[in-house]
């Protein structure tokens, strides 16, 4: 009988060991550990990344959506209430932001960046602290310009040197809707620019391209993807692909797609599930 006892009491802590819900969730915790990190663009912040967060943690990856100095909370109460410091705020100091929040990481992680937040990829990509970089319709650095009067267009009011440095950039909605809004309707803009865009310190985009910013395109690097959006006004195809063939290394990785019928609102206009899922399968070829 007490032999009996001690079996029954064995199997009870197998089962207990190969199932136990608290072992099972850390073994899940440690398996969807791939971390990935988005980086919004300018007049934007983690609230843009919503479909894309819940798309990839869906897959298997923890995900992860900084947000630059000044620029966390809701839309909404950001635009009635900005931040003073935000007038002052330079790319060298985003930088380092978003450089400090990778480092605080267990490990390297992958990052897929829009805008301003491509050209921020690009510059850790360069730095040696993530394991793949992948730009959505990235900013140039420094040395990559097109003659497009689009790009002119959209961007000068930005870095324009007849525009007040100490006053945030609060562009009006029909600026929107040629820079980023351009394949959506009214209504839709509307409620996008809305829900979604907050005041912007004008010198972040004019300080990003300052000497002592460039990348080095010799530089060996992680593998990269650049995809531009063929109706982009903001940073169109064509500054993409020049961005794209800068680099150099011929043992390095990258990758280049131009999506049609998309804009510079690529992360989130109608049809950014294909760009979700182009970027998802490209990172599984080069895992």
């Amino acid at each position: 009988m007490q032999i009996i006892i001690t079996k029954i009491n064995l199997f009870i802590i197998v089962v207990i060991f190969f199932f136990n819900p608290a072992k099972a969730q850390d073994d899940n915790s440690t398996s969807e550990s791939k971390p990935i990190v988005l980086l919004h663009g300018l007049f934007q912040n983690a609230q843009s990344w919503g479909h894309w967060a819940e798309y990839y943690r869906e897959l298997g990856y923890t995900v992860y959506t900084p947000v630059f100095p000044y620029h966390k909370g809701d839309p909404a109460f950001l635009n009635q209430h900005i931040d003073p410091h935000l007038v002052n705020l330079e790319f060298q100091e985003v930088l380092d932001s978003i450089t400090a929040f990778i480092e605080s990481l267990t490990e390297k992680p992958i990052i897929i960046g829009h805008s301003i937040g491509g050209l921020l990829t690009q510059k850790l990509v360069e730095a040696g602290k993530v394991k793949m970089g992948i730009t959505l319709a990235s900013a140039n650095p420094r040395g990559v310009n097109v003659l497009d009067w689009k790009y002119i267009r959209s961007n000068f009011r930005m870095v324009s040197p007849f525009r007040r440095r100490d006053k945030v950039c609060t562009p009006p909605l029909r600026w929107f809707r040629y820079t980023f809004f351009n394949t959506l309707n009214d209504t839709t803009a509307k409620a996008e620019h809305r829900k979604y865009f907050i005041p912007e310190s004008r010198k972040i985009a004019k300080s990003s391209t300052k000497k002592g910013l460039e990348i080095d395109f010799n530089k060996p690097h992680v593998p990269m993807l650049f995809i531009s959006g063929q109706k982009d006004n903001d940073l169109p195809p064509r500054l993409i692909y020049k961005n794209y063939k800068a680099y150099q290394d011929p043992t390095s990785r990258r990758d280049y797609y131009e999506f049609p019928a998309k804009s510079h609102y690529i992360v989130s206009e109608p049809g950014w599930e294909k760009v979700a899922g182009y970027v998802a399968n490209w990172i599984l070829q080069n895992e």
